[in-house]
């Protein structure tokens, strides 16, 4: 498969590596669209859409980024995603950068998966964490030095960033996108509350606008926190094969709310983790759901830059 690494500004790269992601159907992984680059930097602000209209719609009002004359997530075998559609595929990126700061020189992956629409998804990318951050000699951590930001984008629509390496001591795995769609169009998206996993005294601040400054609950209407998990526990569960290290690798659950192409109620928001009690959803992260698994096991591999 191939895999661009790209710069925000004129300076584009091309490298190519073995990629399997956790997928029941065939993964994918690109880059952006490249062809016609802007000529600056991208300027993203947030803006707020409303989705509570819908008798299916989440708790929380979407609010997200926007950047004018951007493609949007699209499928490379399939050009710009269809109308969303519960129980048909649906295209979902989930983008790693170098920096917060989309304005300044910085790397970025993408990986684009495709769940069922509707169907309370897990996207896992094994040994990401060893790969990214435990190993310091290949290409992909040389790309990713330090701090490593993610956020989702489906069609048009864009989520705020998350931290997922705060380039330090601590990574933020825990990642549940809800998909906020009207009439089949995606109109937002918006992050989980991440504080559930662990106390309010180890909550911290952790969603970025892209211009890599932190967002208050206020300015992005929606829970803004995350709970961090030092890497010195990640690497030893690594080391000592713990069942437990994949608790520290990528992982994005993926719900949706509101109407369908056809005008359905989507359901799976009810499933994400701030729907239950504490005691419910600690199960929940271990509970066989709709994910996303190879059928041969495979990681992210060195990436060899093409000359």
């Amino acid at each position: 498969m191939r895999v661009t690494t790209t710069r925000t500004t004129a300076a584009v790269f091309w490298i190519y590596c073995s990629l399997v992601v956790a997928c029941l159907v065939t993964p994918f992984v690109s880059g952006q669209d490249v062809s016609d680059p802007p000529a600056s930097a991208p300027s993203l602000q947030p803006i707020s859409v409303d989705s509570t209209n819908s008798p299916g719609a989440a708790e929380t009002t979407s609010t997200g980024p926007t950047i004018a004359g951007w493609q949007g997530c699209i499928d490379p075998n399939g050009g710009f995603p269809q109308l969303v559609t519960i129980g048909e595929p649906t295209t979902v990126c989930l983008v790693l950068s170098s920096s917060p700061d989309w304005g300044t020189s910085m790397n970025y992956l993408r990986l684009n998966f495709q769940p069922i629409a509707d169907d309370y998804s897990r996207f896992h990318v094994p040994n990401s964490f060893q790969q990214l951050i435990m190993s310091e000699d290949n290409a992909l951590s040389t790309s990713f030095p330090g701090n490593i930001t993610v956020h989702v984008s489906s069609q048009t629509a864009l989520s705020f960033q998350k931290r997922y390496f705060d380039g330090f001591e601590k990574v933020f795995p825990y990642l549940t996108a809800i998909i906020n769609v009207e009439g089949g169009t995606v109109t937002g998206i918006t992050w989980d509350d991440a504080c559930l996993f662990c106390s309010a005294n180890d909550c911290e601040p952790n969603t970025f606008d892209f211009a890599g400054n932190l967002a208050t609950k206020d300015e992005a209407r929606q829970p803004v926190g995350g709970c961090g998990v030092l890497t010195d526990n990640c690497r030893s569960q690594v080391t000592t094969g713990d069942e437990q290290a994949d608790g520290c690798d990528l992982l994005l659950y993926v719900v949706w709310t509101g109407t369908d192409s056809r005008g359905r109620d989507f359901r799976s928001s009810a499933y994400r983790f701030s729907a239950f009690p504490a005691q419910k959803w600690t199960n929940r992260i271990s509970q066989v759901l709709p994910d996303f698994v190879p059928q041969s096991t495979g990681d992210l591999q060195e990436l060899n830059p093409i000359n």
